[in-house]
């Protein structure tokens, strides 16, 4: 299978090659490699300038990929992240989820990963995982992925990253109105509402969605409705005062693998998010202050195999995360930013089973406190960032974590950057104090990530290309080992993992583009859901009201299972998008997947399902 490795860009030219002869529509945005910018200091810098690898995925890439989740489009964009699946739609939690989210081989299902709303992490508190069902596509603006450790800004489980997906507000004057209604193979429908209004100084975004499939094996379903209210309103040129209230619920069933198909398996979770920021914008000063509180509500029945019994308890939990983080950048002299910062964070919660005699973790609640400091300066054609966190833990005392980088703008279209970072992770609940295998003598993980990278830009920003090479080398990870007979979680010694990621972006017409990546990963010690190799490429081609769009994924030794018998699958996945705009405010649309409808899993036990096609209608107004 390493073939794909070779795809040849020629097929992609053949298919696209048509005359282009009309421009994009007015006001769309082509994002690059080039024209990005991010915030991943809090204050925004343009990408040669940052020290740090960052992806950022804008807007019209999340919209036109017609997936309720946000994680499939992540994946296809950023090189090094993997997600694991096991159906048409929807990923579920506990046993047989899929959902696991992996950044250079940091799996955030072990919270080594930090998915974030608007800069405010969200996971499931007790067992410190990412909740994939949580993040979808209707709520994202841009999403922006710091590849490698990012601990400085935000503390624990930034070890290999952080996902921070930003939220959409209205850039306009006036009411829009989009709808967006598919449906397709294995009964699958979808269906979104969103309301924006901006009058100059108050703004609205509200968001309604509802997904759902029967599934492609028996006792697949899913189903998920959501709904998002955001507001903001400008005091004045420098003053902003915003919020935003999120509601998932999701609805999974988990079939079991093929060879042990489960019976009522179900997961029936309740996400909540929440939070209310004060911002300030002048010339030499910008910062905020942000509250934030999120609550999870898990109703899960384990199920029985064919020849068992129903449960006769579910499992249920609650969890909570709340805080606030106040930070200010002020900017004392040309080219110089100084950025302070507080975060405070409570979190906890509480899981059983039979509410009298298994009970897992009965209302724990931990806590941390810390202040950060960050450095940029701007020399001519060089740009110096400096940082360091102290963090102080309930359990475990302080930490401090520095990080360090420089940037160059060796030429005007050339940039060379380089960086080094601490991560590191706290032991999460589940660790601590649930199951036979708790333990509480648990000390942090750490982790220090170091990354060269290369930016290339030509033809005027058309053609743009990024290397980045990467080394970690972690401490203390936490497995579970036999001591003495007996199991239990351990902190069990090192780790390290390196690797290549390739990054492009061409406009090569004013109606066609080209997007492709690559990443190569090393693991001393080899996890699931991380691949060795991945690649992508896709084409756009945009004639006037009709638009064409190719992807191809490649993966390639993905570890299903691991050990003397380890288990691994490669696999292609074509996609193509058709679209034709009969109005200015109406569209209809197609796509498939698989389209060479190939077998392969990314769960072990659980094959992906096979040519899916969907189909459907986008309203503007």
């Amino acid at each position: 299978m390493k073939r794909f490795l070779m795809i040849p860009l020629a097929a992609f030219l053949t298919v696209f090659s048509a005359q282009a002869a009309a421009s994009r529509p007015d006001g769309e945005i082509v994002d690059t490699l080039h024209s990005a910018v991010v915030t991943g200091t809090r204050v925004a810098m343009e990408r040669d300038r940052l020290p740090a690898p960052v992806s950022v995925i804008g807007r019209e890439t999340i919209a036109t990929s017609d997936e309720s989740a946000l994680m499939p489009s992540l994946m296809e964009q950023v090189p090094g992240l993997f997600v694991t699946s096991r159906g048409v739609t929807g990923y579920g939690v506990s046993a047989g989820a899929a959902g696991g989210i992996s950044l250079r081989g940091f799996s955030a299902a072990s919270g080594r990963t930090l998915v974030l709303i608007d800069g405010h992490p969200q996971y499931q508190s007790i067992y410190g995982h990412a909740v994939a069902d949580e993040y979808l596509s209707d709520l994202a603006e841009r999403v922006e992925v710091t590849r490698g450790a990012a601990s400085v800004l935000y503390g624990s489980n930034a070890m290999g990253g952080a996902i921070n997906i930003i939220t959409r507000r209205p850039d306009f004057l006036g009411n829009k109105v989009a709808v967006k209604l598919m449906g397709g193979s294995y009964g699958t429908w979808r269906g979104s509402a969103t309301e924006q209004y901006s009058n100059g100084r108050f703004g609205l975004t509200a968001n309604v969605a509802h997904d759902r499939t029967a599934g492609h094996r028996e006792n697949a379903a899913f189903r998920s409705t959501s709904a998002m209210l955001k507001a903001s309103y400008d005091f004045s040129a420098a003053w902003r005062l915003s919020g935003d209230v999120n509601v998932v619920r999701a609805y999974s069933e988990n079939p079991g693998t093929v060879e042990k198909p489960m019976f009522d398996g179900t997961a029936d979770i309740t996400r909540m998010m929440s939070w209310l920021s004060l911002e300030n914008h002048y010339d030499k000063l910008s910062g905020g202050i942000n509250l934030y509180f999120n609550y999870g509500k898990h109703d899960i029945n384990d199920g029985y195999a064919a020849g068992g019994k129903p449960q006769e308890y579910h499992f249920f939990c609650t969890d909570y995360q709340g805080g606030f983080n106040l930070f200010q950048a002020y900017r004392p002299w040309t080219g110089g930013t100084l950025t302070a910062g507080v975060d405070l964070k409570l979190y906890g919660g509480n899981a059983y089973r039979n509410p009298v005699t298994e009970i897992y973790a009965d209302h724990k609640h931990l806590h941390e406190e810390a202040v950060y400091l960050l450095a940029q300066q701007l020399l001519g054609a060089f740009t110096f960032d400096a940082g360091i966190r102290m963090e102080h833990h309930s359990l475990y005392g302080v930490e401090w974590i520095p990080q360090a980088g420089i940037s160059w703008l060796a030429g005007p279209n050339t940039a060379l950057k380089l960086s080094a970072s601490k991560g590191f992770r706290t032991p999460n609940l589940r660790e601590l104090y649930m199951y036979a295998v708790a333990n509480e003598e648990l000390l942090p993980e750490r982790a220090w990530s170091y990354d060269f990278t290369l930016s290339q830009h030509w033809l005027d920003g058309k053609l743009n290309a990024e290397l980045s090479v990467f080394y970690t080398k972690g401490s203390n990870i936490i497995e579970v080992t036999v001591v003495d007979g007996k199991r239990a979680n351990r902190n069990v010694g090192s780790f390290e993992n390196s690797g290549v990621e390739l990054s492009a972006d061409w406009q090569a017409l004013p109606t066609l583009k080209f997007n492709a990546n690559y990443s190569y990963l090393h693991m001393g010690t080899v996890y699931t859901g991380a691949p060795v190799h991945k690649a992508y490429l896709s084409g756009t081609w945009t004639p006037g009201r009709f638009s064409a769009q190719l992807g191809l994924m490649g993966v390639n030794d993905l570890y299903l299972s691991t050990g003397e018998n380890a288990v691994k699958s490669s696999y292609l996945d074509l996609k193509c998008r058709l679209s034709y705009r009969i109005a200015d405010w109406i569209s209809v649309f197609a796509r498939g997947e698989n389209l060479l409808n190939r077998s392969y899993q990314t769960l072990l036990g659980f094959p992906e399902p096979g040519i899916t096609v969907l189909g459907g209608v986008a309203i503007n107004l």
